[in-house]
């Protein structure tokens, strides 16, 4: 039914009454008069007023938005429903209004093609969606087995209608190809674009959506012949048959499933959160001292780290490494000072700063004095330190060649 008022006014009522048109909208035939004047947004006036102008309608104490109105704004944001008749109207449409270009070559037939072709892609894409979204939904909450297979059967019709759909699509691009050329313009090329790489993408979609029917068919026919088959044995039990004309008892004593066997769950459940908690640790104490386990034993609490605990493990590292870098400093014709001058550390250290250098070559001094030459003379190594020239003196250490032992502090 078509509005009986002009667009002005429909606008200005829209607008006028945005909070009452979101509510509806949003709550689509599920509102009574009473709790949309509850939401006090509009008066009785007012009510009465969008009713006469056919924006609200009333049916059984039940309000809702005009049909039209609520199509105007789904098409707008692209969110109402989308079935096969939709497509194949729009399909239509668009062989109609190219006929039309061809006889006439004017914009405005030019306009709706674009139209046509933009509503297309989207339908077609929300189609897809949505048959993706009923395949999953059916597969798993459809209870009757027979109903669940004969729902995916349907959509494996319909995913065949929407291919050929898609095939349409494209016979009516390739056919209007140079007409489209033709006509030079930039944007219906590109919507046309578009829509090709749309249904190429919609074609893979389509291929899984197959993909999961057939699975789920499949699933389903085996979970239908284990229910036939346990339905079976349930009517021979009901008759006391099972036990002397089958050998039912037997061949279930014969399986062995080693995860079942002497399980006993425990009467009440812990959370895994409790566990890592203090009480839960004595807990876990006390059952690994029941039951013997000496690897829960032996866990004790974890003491507090020490506040300069990244400083210590740095000179912990220097202090363990300090045999590797001797050895080094053996093989090799430098003096020990210009040797760790120029040594390169490991990245997990960090740059040494000379101060940190000059320490390292007391400590590897005095004690590794065995493995080392002292020569008695000093030599010289100049520096600055903030724009000052100094000279520091250090005595000469060349390695020992003659020593045969192994490595080790004094």
């Amino acid at each position: 039914m078509g509005l009986q008022i002009n667009v002005r006014e429909l606008i200005t009522q829209l607008y006028v009454h945005r909070s009452t048109v979101e509510y509806l909208f949003g709550n689509r035939d599920s509102v009574t008069v009473n709790e949309l004047m509850a939401q006090g947004e509009i008066s009785d006036e007012q009510y009465k007023k969008l009713l006469q102008q056919e924006i609200l309608y009333e049916y059984h104490t039940i309000v809702g938005l005009n049909d039209s109105v609520i199509a105007m704004f789904e098409d707008f944001m692209e969110i109402g429903e989308v079935t096969p008749g939709v497509i194949r109207d729009y399909i239509s449409e668009l062989r109609r209004y190219i006929s039309y270009y061809k006889e006439a070559r004017e914009m405005r037939f030019l306009r709706s093609i674009k139209k046509y072709l933009k509503r297309i892609n989207i339908a077609i894409t929300r189609e897809i969606i949505k048959l993706q979204k009923n395949v999953d939904d059916t597969y798993k909450n459809e209870s009757n087995y027979r109903i669940k297979i004969q729902k995916l059967e349907d959509y494996r019709e319909k995913r065949d209608t929407i291919i050929d759909f898609i095939n349409k699509s494209e016979e009516i691009i390739q056919e209007a190809k140079n007409i489209f050329s033709i006509s030079a313009d930039t944007e219906l090329l590109g919507i046309t674009n578009e829509l090709k790489a749309g249904l190429i993408e919609n074609l893979d979609y389509l291929i899984e959506i197959q993909t999961d029917i057939t699975d789920y068919i499949n699933k389903i026919q085996f979970q239908l012949d284990v229910y036939k088959k346990a339905q079976a044995i349930k009517e021979i039990k009901d008759r006391g048959e099972l036990n002397y004309r089958t050998n039912f008892k037997q061949v279930v004593e014969a399986i062995d499933p080693i995860g079942f066997n002497a399980i006993r769950s425990p009467r009440t459940k812990i959370s895994i959160e409790f566990l890592h908690t203090d009480e839960g640790h004595v807990i876990c104490q006390r059952v690994a001292e029941k039951y013997k386990i000496s690897r829960l034993m032996a866990r004790r609490m974890a003491d507090k780290l020490p506040g300069d605990f990244k400083h210590q493990r740095t000179e912990a590292f220097i202090k363990m490494d300090t045999a590797t870098l001797v050895e080094k400093f053996l093989h090799q014709k430098k003096n020990l000072f210009e040797f760790l001058q120029e040594y390169k550390f490991p990245k997990a250290l960090g740059e040494l700063s000379f101060e940190e250098r000059i320490t390292l070559f007391v400590e590897v001094a005095m004690e590794y004095e065995r493995v080392l030459d002292f020569r008695f003379t000093l030599n010289y190594h100049d520096y600055e330190i903030k724009g000052v020239k100094k000279r520091l003196g250090y005595t000469l250490i060349l390695p020992n060649r003659t020593t045969k032992t192994k490595i080790k502090k004094n």
